[in-house]
């Protein structure tokens, strides 16, 4: 495949192999802090919130393909395909974590949340899995993990 693709890049870079159908991440906390990642088509859309305001205008990122392959390893590597549908902390009441995943990608799909509880944990405690989740959903989006 030639010509070009998205940004520029060569179109055999963008081929649909790396892009997601669907992907949706959410994380905040009972304190107003959010974090917030939605794939548009196009480009992610990224919002982040402080004490429960979120930006107005989300940014707008489009990953590079090597962004794209290692989120995929790294999605692959903590097993998030074979999470659960739900973690909730039957204990949980104050200083809640909420967050939900939403990919789908391929033939593959999965949807995910929790409250106050991780994938490979019992506890609010986040576990290793979920944190390299969150740095790798932030190095796709251009942050420092």
């Amino acid at each position: 495949m030639t010509g070009s693709g998205m940004n520029g890049c060569p179109g055999s870079l963008y081929n649909g192999d790396l892009l997601p159908s669907h992907l949706v991440f959410y994380l905040g906390d009972y304190a107003g802090g959010a974090f917030s990642v939605r794939w548009s088509g196009e480009a992610l859309l990224v919002e982040e919130a402080r004490g429960g305001n979120f930006n107005c205008t989300p940014r707008i990122i489009t990953p590079v393909p090597e962004h794209w392959e290692s989120f995929w390893k790294e999605m692959d590597h903590i097993g998030v395909w074979s999470w659960e549908k739900t973690y909730a902390n039957p204990h949980g009441c104050c200083g809640v974590t909420y967050w939900h995943l939403v990919l789908e990608k391929g033939a593959r799909a999965l949807s995910s949340s929790g409250e106050d509880r991780f994938p490979g944990g019992i506890s609010p405690e986040m576990t290793p899995e979920f944190r390299k989740l969150v740095s790798a959903v932030k190095t796709l989006c251009g942050n420092a993990p």
